[in-house]
């Protein structure tokens, strides 16, 4: 039985992705390309559109949480995931506040 392929425009697929990295998962270049049907320019840049939203989310925070690129395990993770937490929390509040 195939594969059911469900596609996914370009923001439903950012989150997807940053939903699964957030997961604590580490996803090789071909898992991705798999899971969203997609090419290797296109993983690239979602990754840089999530790096991007990081940076900007973080700006000031004294540690930050990042997507690297395992060389070794030749995967994409996420780093500094309690600190992204503790940061989501921080925004939680201020949301709160007004």
């Amino acid at each position: 039985m195939a594969a059911h392929k469900t596609v996914f425009n370009d923001k439903q697929r950012i989150l997807r992705l940053y939903s699964a990295l957030i997961s604590h998962r580490a996803l090789l270049i071909e898992e991705i390309e798999d899971m969203f049907f997609i090419g290797r320019k296109t993983v690239q840049r979602d990754i840089s559109e999530i790096r991007t939203f990081l940076h900007d989310l973080q700006i000031g925070e004294p540690i930050k949480s990042e997507i690297i690129f395992d060389r070794h395990s030749k995967k994409y993770r996420l780093t500094e995931m309690e600190n992204l937490f503790r940061v989501f929390d921080k925004i939680n509040k201020i949301d709160e506040e007004e």
